[in-house]
């Protein structure tokens, strides 16, 4: 009864949303993730796998470049067994796809938990193993796995204070969705206690760290470093780097770059949009401010360009390098603040603003470690920036701060593989 009611309420659900969806249909790059979500068109249909495979589903990039270093331990320790890897949106799918390559044998968009769109995945997939990395929970995954006996876990999981008020709204459903999980490995031990306090069993949820560790990229070396700031136009450049910025954030970023250009020649700011349909808008903000754009989604940056737009996807990892220091965005507006470690792990200053639950224990220990600097407006960036363009050397100390804070917290991967094996091996915990 549950299940019918729950189809009954997406399928009504659906249909209310039918001008949104009809909306994104009619444009060409949101189209094939859009019929994918409703189990239509090839980005919904898995290639036909031996059974007994694993199963792994990130919701969008971020999640996606978490689980990288997950799928290659997984292929480590399974070498004979499929890998099939599911996203929720077409950017996550196209991250997949890039940095994945042979590791996996099917990539896919997961539909809509409509009856027609999960039985073909199912069929296709018959997995040994399911693997949610770190959210986008919903019951008919759950019921359609445990339908064919599909042991389930969870990794890299957390709960923000915004989540936990909805599970406690949620009160029975709340546990009926984390029922089903065999296994759930959080980020931090608060994670685990806001699940305790809902009603997720104790013997089934761990503190398993954050594999985002693990997926920190290596640190370019000058060599790599020269050649990506030729490929970017900021070649003998001293650059600035604004990271996964949100609207309301590239305003304070610029503006902090307009105080600071004059007082260090040849300044440029590198500003990489969340979401790189924005490129255009931001490059407009620039220009507003009497400033030199360019997109780099339209080629190479002129080399005098005072604001580099990084409007393309899978760069910003690496083009954190180049940065004097970085400013993470999501942080500035109400969204939780975005992956502290890119920067830190290229031995790059941190800042960051004072909206981080998405990230609680992670924003908190680089800061007591010296590798993170917290502000509390986008008012105070530019003396954040000053501050660390003016001493060089404690701009290094800090950088090299946030490297060996990284390399500290490695082994959430490590971790994350002993369970999977253990479930695969034995079944239901």
């Amino acid at each position: 009864m549950k299940r019918a009611l729950y189809s009954l309420a997406l399928g009504l659900g659906t249909v209310a949303a039918s001008p949104f969806i009809a909306a994104r249909l009619a444009r060409p790059p949101k189209r094939g993730a859009t019929l994918a979500r409703l189990g239509l068109g090839p980005m919904a249909k898995p290639s036909p796998l031996e059974p007994g495979g694993i199963w792994l589903h990130a919701l969008s990039v971020g999640e996606s470049v978490s689980a990288l270093p997950l799928v290659r331990g997984l292929r480590e320790r399974f070498p004979n067994k499929p890998i099939a890897f599911s996203c929720g949106t077409g950017q996550g799918l196209v991250t997949a796809q890039d940095k994945l390559g042979d590791q996996v044998d099917a990539t896919f968009i997961r539909p809509l938990e409509l009856p027609w769109a999960m039985r073909p995945v199912m069929k296709a997939l018959r997995p040994g193993l399911a693997i949610l990395v770190e959210g986008d929970l919903w019951p008919g995954w759950q019921w359609a796995l445990a339908e064919q006996g599909v042991p389930r876990m969870l990794v890299n999981g957390r709960v923000s204070p915004r989540t936990l008020r909805g599970y406690r709204r949620l009160g029975p459903l709340a546990r009926e969705l984390w029922r089903g999980f065999d296994q759930v490995l959080v980020q931090t031990a608060t994670d685990r206690e806001r699940l305790l306090s809902v009603g997720v069993s104790a013997d089934k949820v761990q503190v398993g760290g954050n594999l985002k560790f693990d997926s920190a990229p290596a640190a370019l070396d000058e060599a790599q470093r020269g050649a990506l700031a030729d490929e970017l136009g900021l070649a003998d450049r001293k650059v600035l780097v604004a990271g996964s910025t949100h609207a309301g954030e590239e305003e304070p970023c610029l503006d902090a770059f307009v105080q600071l250009k004059d007082r260090v020649p040849g300044l440029a700011l590198l500003i990489a949009p969340r979401e790189v349909e924005r490129g255009g808008a931001v490059a407009r903000l620039a220009q507003e401010r009497g400033l030199s754009a360019a997109r780099l989604s339209q080629g190479q940056a002129p080399k005098d360009s005072q604001v580099v737009v990084l409007d393309l996807l899978g760069k910003l990892a690496a083009a954190y390098a180049l940065g004097a220091a970085a400013f993470v965005g999501g942080s500035l507006v109400s969204v939780g603040g975005h992956n502290l470690l890119e920067p830190a792990a290229q031995g790059v200053p941190v800042v960051f603003g004072p909206i981080t639950h998405n990230f609680l224990e992670m924003a908190r220990d680089l800061e007591a470690a010296g590798g993170g600097l917290r502000i509390n407006s986008g008012a105070e960036l530019a003396q954040a920036w000053g501050g660390l363009l003016e001493r060089p050397e404690e701009a290094q100390a800090m950088g090299q701060a946030a490297r060996n804070f990284v390399e500290a917290h490695h082994g959430a991967v490590e971790r994350a593989v002993s369970t999977a094996a253990m479930l695969l091996e034995n079944g239901r915990a």
